[in-house]
């Protein structure tokens, strides 16, 4: 395993945001801005309802690319992860009130919304490549991960 590993975990655990990426029915690409909560194995899980736009494009085509980054000013603070891989819908179940508690842990103001989320979806990013970039280690540092599936 990577020795950066634990960065990449440590990472995620951090930030509150990523950005999806998805292919339209056009085939053209769409990104879209969701909270997410990351598993012990960097599954990365979000709420979303059916018919969003990434949803529809995401039961056409599971694949799809996911970023999340720290905001700065200055290029030598640049760190950021970028992920390949596939997405599904968490069924119902004991894999859902897993995702729930999860994503709950993370962000505790859930429970004021906890009727709109059981009206939508939970989905799960199970990445396949990730590519963690850190330019306080040096202009262009990059780890990369490949996660066995």
């Amino acid at each position: 395993m990577n020795p950066n590993y634990a960065a990449l975990e440590n990472f995620l655990r951090a930030h509150s945001t990523l950005s999806l990426a998805t292919r339209g029915p056009d085939g053209q690409p769409q990104a879209a801005s969701l909270f997410f909560a990351a598993d012990e194995s960097l599954r990365l899980y979000w709420v979303s309802g059916d018919s969003s736009r990434h949803s529809r494009n995401l039961g056409r085509d599971p694949r799809a690319a996911v970023t999340v980054h720290a905001h700065t000013w200055n290029w030598g603070e640049i760190v950021g992860i970028q992920m390949e891989g596939a997405v599904g819908i968490v069924p119902p179940g004991p894999a859902w009130q897993a995702a729930w508690e999860l994503y709950r842990a993370k962000f505790a103001f859930v429970d004021e919304f906890q009727a709109e989320i059981s009206r939508s979806n939970f989905y799960v990013f199970t990445p396949r490549w990730a590519r963690m970039v850190n330019n306080s280690l040096g202009f262009g540092h990059k780890d990369e991960f490949v996660f066995s599936g």
